[in-house]
């Protein structure tokens, strides 16, 4: 059983990164954050007990909410050294403002009327094919895509087993193995755009790339469209939402945007080092865990680390703070959060 503790340390070492058309402005980016958490026990016959927790995160430290959760458990210890647990959570989990990027490049073919992308060709005036048919740089669009905040309900199931044993009287390591079922409903979203239309490049006599005869910015204020002439430091921002559409499409207004439903099939792996000395009121800890996508081939798209103290007040009331480290690259996003935690734990 033992061998089990090295786990989460070599999970920890699975890592994956996706790739998208728009490329978010606050990918990988790092935050402070506080995680707070109040939980109350109340113990049963036959080795069992009930809890009642709740929780509240915020992002960038206290300047936004990030998720407020309720959740309700049963657990049950046969011995000293297994517990296992069923529980259900409510989670209403906030997205954050998110700016994305894009860039298409176009080109088209000698007498053609219809522009070609080609994304392996950044700005040369000529590009060859492998057919020897010659392509002319167009220009580009360069757009910015802006969704709005918003909060997103989930619901969440777990079932876990731990097993705890002690060496030397003082050291206490848990393996807890938790699958985690999370159910997130479908939920439109608010977005907006704005694109840098970069066209009709001038060409020397000898057909080198000069600049460009037309740089136009284009951008979504409520349901009209502006446009603004940068080659002309007297022009106005000019309402063309008539032309643009007649021009386009109608996707350009489409600012409801529908986050698609989800479920989420997580293994959890947490091994957790404890200093437990008989008579001590302060409790150091220690844990990591890793969050395995288990319909992912078990992607390891979370990775978590903490380290604090818990402090018993009196034998029903306990305190605790800490720091945790948490890098996550899955649905909610590629960043690294660094925490506070605080806790107050009832037991009766």
């Amino acid at each position: 059983m033992r061998r089990l503790f090295i786990i989460p340390i070599l999970l920890i070492c699975a890592q994956a990164r996706a790739q998208a058309d728009y490329v978010s402005d606050d990918a990988g980016k790092s935050t402070g954050a506080i995680w707070t958490e109040v939980s109350a026990t109340k113990v049963l016959p036959y080795d069992l007990s009930i809890g009642l927790d709740a929780g509240f995160r915020t992002n960038d430290w206290f300047n936004e909410a990030s998720r407020v959760d309720i959740g309700l458990s049963l657990a049950w210890k046969p011995s000293k050294h297994w517990k296992f647990g069923l529980g259900y959570t409510f989670i209403m989990k906030h997205a954050a403002e998110e700016t994305a990027h894009k860039t298409e490049w176009k080109y088209r073919a000698t007498g053609a009327s219809e522009n070609t992308d080609f994304a392996s060709f950044m700005g040369a005036p000529t590009y060859t094919a492998a057919d020897a048919t010659t392509y002319r740089f167009r220009g580009y669009n360069d757009a910015t895509r802006i969704t709005e905040a918003y909060w997103r309900p989930r619901h969440r199931l777990n079932i876990d087993g731990a097993y705890t044993c002690k060496f030397w009287q003082v050291l206490r390591l848990t393996l807890r193995e938790r699958y985690q079922l999370s159910f997130v409903p479908t939920k439109e979203v608010n977005r907006t755009r704005q694109v840098t239309k970069y066209r009709e490049p001038g060409y020397d006599i000898e057909g080198n790339l000069m600049g460009y005869d037309e740089v136009i910015r284009y951008w979504q204020a409520d349901e009209s469209i502006y446009a603004l002439d940068l080659n002309d430091d007297s022009a106005t921002p000019q309402d063309v939402t008539s032309s643009y559409l007649a021009e386009h499409n109608q996707e350009w207004l489409n600012t409801n945007k529908e986050k698609n439903g989800k479920t989420l099939h997580t293994l959890r792996s947490r091994l957790t080092l404890e200093i437990d000395k008989k008579g001590w009121a302060f409790t150091p800890y220690v844990y990591a865990e890793v969050f395995n996508d288990m319909a992912d081939g078990f992607h390891a798209d979370k990775v978590r680390a903490s380290a604090g103290v818990e402090y018993n007040v009196t034998k029903q009331h306990r305190l605790q703070l800490g720091y945790i480290f948490n890098h996550e690259d899955d649905d909610d996003g590629d960043q690294n959060i660094h925490a506070i935690n605080i806790g107050y734990k009832l037991k009766f």
